[in-house]
């Protein structure tokens, strides 16, 4: 197997955190693997270092020569004054370049660059190109090619810069969270895209489903170590709850062993001077091994509730467009208590609009919105929140409350309540800057 890409013994540190240390994997060509960890243990950070776009502390980075690599952030960095067309055909590639200057005279009517460029066309079979990257953006719901990268939504960014990742066709195609802003007929093309092409593939991502269907090796870093399984994440799943019960039960092992051997290296020194020193060094390789803890950390919250009344929330007759786009029109809904409604629809079709319609955030073109007295409302935003870089986590949660009381009567202070949510005392006193960017906040 040829190998793509070598990380060998990388470590990283934001300032007192330490997210990996001492880490090596190889991916090899033909592969599609991905990369599994906990939220803040630095997947986003290793991707950059991979990519070349950040450097470890400690270790290397080994690069087969002569291997493209394209990498999909999850915040892709475009070029706002650019037409969608332009910037899809972005590259250093010479045929991508000769498409990308043929569109222009075409958009020019430049007759004698159309002739000229035509005749290069030809030379590097660049017309298979321009094909392509049109079948993309349209396959992503982007079918203005004329439009402004600057105009575009966050989610349309994202599926931009994946399009432009993909029509450069690279050896290894890294891949960050990918799924966000597709639509479920988006992922399942992207899933067959990938499955027809021979790129190599590492990626990260939280989409089980598609993880499963895409990648054949999952490799996991779990406690600082290293974890490589040779199936989808269904075989991943089972592999790893296998291997958790076998060093539960090599530790229990170890532990019941040890009461011996402590009882032995208590004695008076005379007592066992004349022994092997192996046995005093094997003591202290099994105190290692018998004090190995798991931290398995789960978010459980059940924050108490303001009191509901009978209303909840009552739409009728509500509309919103934009020009001659009709998103929502004549919609009628009572929402009753204690109910989980979802929202679905493809990418365009006005999700998250709706959202902000009957949340009040923007405002409806007709109809009315009527919100019970007693109800509170909680709107996480596609786009999170916008918390200044310089602010340190606990001031950020102590800013909206020092204490939050629970449904069982319980309190718990700012520092506990972001403890609960897995942040540790060292992160907590960190700048908003310093967090990766799928900490659980």
């Amino acid at each position: 197997m040829t190998p793509y890409l070598q990380a060998e013994q990388i470590s990283k540190r934001f300032a007192d955190y330490m997210l990996f240390e001492n880490i090596s994997f190889t991916i090899f060509k033909d592969q599609k693997v991905a990369l599994i960890a906990k939220n803040g243990a630095g997947k986003t950070t290793m991707m950059e270092i991979l990519a070349g776009n950040d450097g470890p502390d400690g270790g290397s980075i080994t690069r087969t020569k002569d291997v493209k690599i394209g990498y999909l952030r999850q915040n892709p960095d475009l070029n706002e004054n650019l037409t969608v067309l332009e910037q899809a055909l972005k590259s250093d590639n010479p045929a991508l370049q000769v498409v990308r200057e043929f569109e222009n005279a075409l958009k020019h009517n430049d007759q004698k660059a159309i002739e000229e460029l035509s005749v290069k066309m030809d030379e590097l079979h660049a017309w298979d190109f321009d094909v392509k990257v049109k079948q993309i953006l349209s396959q992503l719901k982007i079918d203005n090619f004329d439009q402004l990268v600057g105009s575009l939504s966050g989610g349309q960014q994202k599926r931009l810069a994946l399009a432009n990742i993909l029509v450069n066709e690279p050896d290894l195609l890294m891949l960050d969270e990918p799924t966000n802003h597709l639509d479920l007929e988006m992922i399942e093309w992207l899933e067959q895209y990938l499955d027809r092409t021979n790129c190599t593939l590492f990626m990260v991502t939280h989409d089980r489903y598609f993880l499963d269907r895409v990648c054949n090796e999952i490799i996991e870093i779990d406690q600082n170590q290293v974890y490589s399984y040779k199936g989808n994440y269904s075989y991943y799943l089972e592999k790893r709850q296998e291997r958790i019960e076998q060093q539960q039960a090599s530790t229990e092992k170890a532990q019941n062993l040890l009461r011996t051997e402590l009882d032995w290296m208590r004695r008076m020194p005379k007592a066992r001077s004349h022994k092997a020193k192996y046995r005093i060094d094997a003591f202290y390789d099994l105190k290692e091994k018998a004090s190995f803890r798991r931290r398995e950390e789960n978010l459980e919250l059940s924050i108490a509730s303001s009191r509901m009344g009978s209303k909840i929330l009552e739409l009728e007759h509500v509309s919103k467009a934009y020009g001659d786009l009709k998103l929502i029109e004549d919609f009628t809904y009572k929402f009753s208590r204690f109910e989980k409604v979802g929202i679905v629809g493809k990418n365009g079709t006005g999700k998250s609009t709706f959202l902000n319609v009957i949340t009040q955030a923007i405002p409806a073109d007709k109809g009315t919105i009527d919100w019970g007295t007693t109800i509170k409302i909680g709107y996480y935003r596609q786009d999170g929140i916008d918390f200044k870089p310089t602010d340190k986590v606990i001031d950020v949660v102590k800013a909206i409350a020092e204490v939050v009381t629970f449904e069982d009567g319980n309190r718990m202070t700012a520092t506990q309540l972001l403890a609960r949510f897995l942040f540790p005392p060292e992160t907590q006193y960190g700048l908003i800057e310093k967090l990766s960017i799928c900490v659980p906040f």
